[in-house]
């Protein structure tokens, strides 16, 4: 299982569990679109959050990069605004996108 796939499937889902007051000092949903893996939505706006695999009707925000780029994130979590400069992360909603750091 790829670093992004395991992000979404287990480490967000147990860290969303474990500080359940996470979700609501974000309150968006996110559309995360990650080429060659796949899509998950996270919604932080009810509850503890959840995190889904697939599309959401209506995000706050989308974000969309590569495999790669997204596991950069992961490792370098300052390095998305450089990344976001060259063209290889969309993000839809700046604002919204910058309260992931709380989750990150």
């Amino acid at each position: 299982m790829s670093k992004t796939t395991s992000f979404f499937t287990d480490y967000l889902p147990q860290k969303l569990s474990a500080h359940p007051d996470l979700a609501g000092k974000v309150d968006q949903i996110f559309q995360f679109e990650i080429s060659d893996v796949g899509s998950w939505h996270v919604d932080l706006t009810v509850g503890a959050g959840s995190v889904s695999p697939g599309q959401h009707d209506n995000p706050d925000c989308t974000i969309t990069c590569s495999e790669a780029t997204f596991e950069q994130i992961l490792e370098e979590p300052g390095s998305a605004m450089v990344l976001m400069t060259k063209g290889e992360l969309t993000v839809s909603n700046l604002t919204a996108a910058l309260s992931l750091k709380k989750i990150f």
